[in-house]
């Protein structure tokens, strides 16, 4: 069975099948609990472990996340949360560290809540930066020496917006903030089953290359990726 049909997480949202998941340039593996998502040139020396938000399979961002593995020469890592759910296990990007010494740099992220968790590790651990796909901080790191980059979609009624609002001291004066014209929550993965998001009025395909249009120019202004 395909990636996209062989499994329905009871705890987790259903992934949408997608051509990604056949780009011959990217190169998708599961070791320990761990999708890794790597371009296929294998030359990859910066990291990027994507919490996954809650009750969201791994699976359901290999469409959201391929374009950047592709474009920007990133390995992604989207670790597998207790419950399907980061909150309960912030550490999981030091296990994904400690286990992969090629890569030299580090940035952590994540969907939804799975940003909340990301922004509470980066918090207290030394990355490059910070991702977050429709979410926000609440911990501070408006002092911490790490570039940010915070993106939503415009069709986005999941996110709590006056806790993104209220939220936006807590991230460094300079974070880069970008919004998608259409996209919705959903779109940042690519899953079926999200209650209270309203319609999005771009494709999957559409909003995932509009995301890549922000990410990888934002990782190759940090000086760590080719665009």
């Amino acid at each position: 069975m395909s990636r996209c049909t062989s499994r329905f997480h009871i705890t987790g949202h259903r992934p949408r099948c997608s051509r990604q998941q056949n780009d011959p340039h990217v190169s998708i593996s599961k070791t320990d609990g761990v999708t890794v998502l790597s371009p296929t040139n294998g030359t990859s020396t910066v990291g990027l472990v994507f919490y996954p938000g809650a009750r969201v399979a791994p699976d359901a961002y290999y469409a959201s996340l391929a374009p950047l593995v592709r474009r920007s020469n990133v390995t992604v890592f989207v670790p597998k949360m207790p419950f399907n759910v980061a909150l309960l296990d912030v550490g999981a990007a030091g296990e994904v560290r400690s286990r992969y010494p090629r890569i030299r740099t580090w940035f952590v992220g994540g969907h939804s809540l799975g940003g909340v968790a990301a922004c509470r590790y980066a918090s207290s651990h030394d990355v490059r930066g910070l991702v977050q796909f429709a979410s926000y901080c609440d911990t501070n790191v408006s002092e911490r020496p790490i570039d940010v980059l915070s993106v939503t979609g415009s069709r986005d009624t999941v996110l709590d917006r006056e806790a993104y609002r209220e939220s936006r001291n807590l991230l460094p004066q300079n974070a880069t903030v970008r919004e998608i014209a259409g996209m919705n929550h959903t779109e940042f993965g690519s899953y079926r089953g999200q209650r209270g998001d309203s319609r999005a009025t771009i494709s999957y395909d559409v909003a995932h290359r509009r995301l890549a249009d922000i990410l990888v120019p934002w990782l190759s202004k940090s000086g760590t990726a080719t665009a």
